[in-house]
């Protein structure tokens, strides 16, 4: 979602959180005055993955595992 940022500038958007960061898009947010919070795929997905296994096991009956192996990227 990082390449969106000037769509939600655009849009009229004080803050963008988003999951990754690259070299143009810091400069983007440098540039505009944006807050730009990359929070990282590992925390900003992982929560989704547990609701699905939890929402999976409760309508579907099939045992779910959630592995949280830790990402330092």
């Amino acid at each position: 979602a990082q390449g969106m940022l000037d769509a939600a500038l655009a849009a009229g958007a004080d803050c963008y959180v988003s999951g990754e960061i690259s070299e143009p898009t810091v400069h983007l947010a440098r540039e505009t005055g944006a807050a730009y919070l990359s929070a990282g795929h590992h925390a900003t997905e992982r929560y989704g993955v547990q609701a699905l296994g939890a929402a999976v096991e409760a309508r579907f009956g099939v045992s779910c595992t959630f592995v949280d192996i830790d990402n330092p990227v």
